[in-house]
């Protein structure tokens, strides 16, 4: 009699076990980081919205607010970095700077730690790749000089080599 109420009670639990659980386990909550990265987008519309309209006076308020302490505002000044279509208000090393110190900042929610991470590797290839990128403009601007000053040698060469032809048809007459 005894193993059969715990029997009952257990056949009772297993077919329970698809019941909607009490409020205190509900799924259905936000969860605070998302309210901290819609913020943050909230914070880049605008951002955005007064780039727009006055690029250096933006650029000057939003350096003073991340000086201020605002994480935010270094935060969407460091990615506006990469938008190529503008100007920027940071150089990419400026970026990579403030990054760092916000990737090692214990108040950012790991969300958001992480888009800095990858960010910060972006920015580094993109740092790389620009400098590749120059020291091949420099090769080629040194190539160009050097195929200029051979045309002009090679025009000399012509030059005298037209000489050397008039004189020899000269000696030859």
């Amino acid at each position: 009699m005894k193993w059969s109420l715990l029997l009952y009670g257990a056949i009772l639990v297993c077919l329970s076990g698809c019941q909607h659980l009490p409020p205190l386990y509900s799924t259905q909550k936000p969860p605070a980081m998302h309210t901290e990265l819609a913020q943050l987008m909230e914070y880049g519309a605008k951002f955005a919205s007064e780039y727009e309209g006055a690029t250096k006076e933006t650029c000057a308020k939003y350096k003073q607010l991340y000086q201020q302490g605002d994480w935010q505002a270094g935060w969407i000044l460091a990615l506006h970095v990469t938008d190529t279509k503008q100007k920027n208000c940071l150089n990419s090393k400026q970026a990579i700077q403030i990054l760092t110190t916000l990737e090692s900042d214990n108040l950012i929610n790991s969300e958001i730690i992480w888009l800095t991470h990858i960010h910060l590797n972006w920015l580094a290839e993109l740092e790389l790749q620009t400098k590749k990128a120059s020291r091949i403009k420099r090769l080629i601007n040194r190539k160009q000089v050097q195929i200029n000053e051979l045309k002009k040698e090679n025009q000399d060469l012509v030059e005298k080599l037209e000489a050397l032809k008039a004189i020899e048809t000269s000696i030859n007459q």
